[in-house]
């Protein structure tokens, strides 16, 4: 899969950088900041109708949110609160990606299908990052699904780099990031019930 070889060669660069990020004092938490503020531009660009650099710039965000984490399993800085940072950054990252999008839209005259679609999308995309967290939470495994946060950040990236298939993009995202989010409620239900205490 693209998403995997993508991770694994960023993980790979990630090993190449440590002695420089060693050097410069960079942290995977400045890392993760960092990754934060490229996506705000990315979703500027895309606000702003510059879509094709808008996805480039993505692609450079998402590549960052892979660093920050190979960075911290290379140096050993593993700590609970940047994994916390990071997943609380991923929600502004894609909010700021879907902010951009709804404002292209409502201000090229398309005021009814398309900002809908991007309003499901992120709430699904959302939805599918809340249900792991609280299912995690209260002891469950809820791993997997058809759309996790690289594929989403791949298919917004196709479509902002070839226009004329951008709403069908976001048609996949609408519909595939709810559907996952049912497919996980549907694995912690499984796992309640197989833990459920016989009556």
């Amino acid at each position: 899969m693209f998403t995997t070889r993508f991770q694994d060669w960023v993980r790979a660069r990630a090993r190449q950088l440590v002695p420089l990020l060693r050097l410069l004092r960079v942290t995977p938490n400045m890392l993760t900041l960092v990754g934060l503020v490229i996506s705000a531009g990315a979703g500027l660009l895309v606000a702003v109708g510059q879509l094709v650099p808008g996805g480039v710039v993505l692609l450079l965000a998402g590549a960052f949110d892979i660093l920050d984490g190979a960075v911290a399993r290379v140096t050993g800085k593993v700590y609970r609160y940047g994994a916390f940072l990071d997943s609380t950054t991923d929600r502004y990252a894609e909010g700021f990606t879907y902010m951009g999008l709804l404002w292209y839209f409502i201000f090229n005259g398309h005021h009814t299908v398309e900002p809908m679609l991007v309003i499901a999308a992120l709430t699904g995309s959302l939805l599918v990052s809340y249900v792991r967290a609280r299912a995690q939470s209260l002891g469950f495994v809820c791993e997997g699904g058809i759309l996790a946060r690289p594929e989403r950040v791949v298919i917004t990236v196709l479509g902002l780099l070839i226009n004329p298939i951008l709403v069908p993009m976001l048609w996949v995202l609408a519909v595939l990031t709810n559907l996952t989010a049912v497919q996980r409620i549907f694995l912690v239900w499984r796992q309640a019930r197989q833990t459920a205490p016989a009556d």
